[in-house]
């Protein structure tokens, strides 16, 4: 299952969550809090395509992402 973020931004309106974290690492933990993939931040940021691309070779279940500190995806969404 793949992980579904929440950093995208379908409406003007809603909050931008990606910009502000979008140069810290990106960190997939399981559901025991291990981590299965980590990764720095491209020289541009991170943007929902790159996440998305980024993790799509992660099929566990049970799976968080964060950047940062913050988190930004589950498998469980």
């Amino acid at each position: 299952m793949a992980i579904c973020f929440i950093v995208d931004r379908a409406n003007p309106r809603e909050p931008d969550i990606l910009s502000p974290i979008a140069h810290l690492p990106l960190t997939v933990t399981d559901a025991h809090k291990n981590i299965v993939f980590n990764m720095s931040a491209p020289a541009d940021g991170w943007t929902p395509l790159l996440l998305e691309t980024c993790t799509a070779h992660l099929t566990t279940s049970e799976l968080d992402a964060f950047l940062g500190d913050e988190w930004v995806g589950s498998t469980e969404v």
